[in-house]
């Protein structure tokens, strides 16, 4: 029974989400405002059934409704505008009630935007400011404590209301990010799985018919050693690469992202030149200087560099010959693969994923890379890559 594949449906909600059209932020912003000031202005009106509201109380209603307006670019201005608006508006004695409201949603707004620890700071400040106007500047018979709880609550309320609905929204967001993540994980598994079936198919035919084709040479002693040593180099070269590709695909498999370690060494390039080799090229292979001071991930790159260069001879160069250099310098590796072929100029436009995979290692480590014809004809290939020795191994 093939494994489920996996459910699109976050895709479709999230491409459905993002196409919805919103209303742009000052837009919103400055229609909440007047939304605000409009149920302010019209509820002040009969607050109190001795005092009708006159201009000066609408213009204070507005000039806090100005403040809100901007709560977005400056939560500090809003609050310390809405507040200061608020104690003009009940030193001149207008009617108290509903302008509470605006230096409350400014309040809610200064707590979802800021840090805990200053949210708490600055209303424990307000708390007392408003406290002590409220007892000593506005009604000197009123209570201290009565002014200190009345105060609380019109502050704690949105103060509260701020902080939940910050956390609220950080948890969906926290949600959102899980989800997307179990999605790229659903990802990886059918990557890992439609590479596997396609790639490790095609690894184990060619390991299969090298088996045959070896057991054939056995029964026919006239086969020549060199069909016999191809065939074992292609044999060996394909069960390392199904090793390899399954050794990365595992963690795929599982919904996770692979540790892609750094592979090969300076000593390894050895090994890599012997089995091209086998399969028919000459190959000069020199290397000085002492391996053990090159760094892990200089090495490596060194090792793909020397491995898609002698690809490359094999599949394109039809060369006869091929020069592998490795010159491990205090503080730099040198580079340099060498062939007899054809040569020809190299089209940027024309780079294959090869010569591109090679280049952007080098660059990526600070090196210099180059792949163009040889004067005398052939193709060369160098690296220059500096380190620091005190990241050697």
């Amino acid at each position: 029974m093939p494994p489920p594949r996996p459910d699109r449906s976050l895709e479709r909600v999230s491409t459905a989400t993002a196409s919805r059209p919103r209303v742009p932020a000052p837009v919103f912003d400055i229609g909440l405002a007047a939304l605000l000031g409009l149920l302010a202005s019209a509820t002040t009106v009969g607050a109190t059934p001795d005092h009708h509201p006159g201009p000066a109380a609408f213009g204070l209603i507005w000039l806090s409704v100005a403040f809100l307006a901007v709560r977005r670019l400056s939560p500090e201005a809003a609050l310390a505008g809405t507040l200061a608006a608020l104690y003009v508006y009940l030193s001149l004695d207008l009617p108290e009630g509903p302008v509470y409201m605006l230096p409350a949603v400014a309040v809610f707004f200064y707590s979802f935007t800021r840090p805990l620890k200053t949210v708490l700071a600055v209303v424990l400040g307000v708390l007392v400011v408003n406290t002590l106007f409220q007892s000593y500047a506005l009604d000197s018979s009123r209570d201290l404590w009565i002014s200190a709880t009345v105060s609380l609550i019109w502050l704690g309320i949105p103060t509260a209301g701020g902080r939940i609905v910050r956390e609220a929204r950080r948890a969906r967001s926290r949600e959102r990010e899980a989800e997307r993540e179990r999605y790229r994980a659903e990802e990886r598994v059918e990557m890992a799985r439609e590479i596997h079936d396609v790639v490790g198919h095609s690894l184990a035919v060619v390991s299969m018919n090298a088996g045959v084709a070896l057991h054939m040479a056995d029964k026919h002693p006239g086969t020549p050693d060199g069909v016999v040593e191809n065939l074992r180099a292609i044999r060996e070269a394909s069960n390392r690469a199904l090793q390899d590709l399954r050794a990365t695909l595992a963690p795929l498999r599982k919904g996770q992202q692979p540790e892609l370690r750094p592979t090969g060494a300076v000593a390894d390039i050895a090994a890599l030149v012997d089995g091209v080799r086998k399969g028919g090229l000459a190959v000069d292979y020199t290397l000085t200087g002492d391996p053990a001071l090159v760094p892990v991930n200089v090495a490596a790159t060194a090792y793909r560099v020397v491995q898609e260069s002698l690809t490359n001879v094999i599949r394109h160069a039809e060369a006869t010959k091929a020069t592998v250099q490795i010159a491990c310098e205090p503080g730099a590796l040198h580079v340099a693969v060498l062939d007899d072929g054809r040569g020809g100029p190299l089209h940027p436009d024309r780079m294959g994923q090869g010569v591109t995979g090679m280049m952007e290692r080098v660059q990526a480590g600070g090196g210099d890379f180059t792949a163009a014809p040889r004067p005398g004809g052939g193709f060369a290939v160098k690296a220059h890559i500096p380190y620091d020795r005190k990241e050697s191994r």
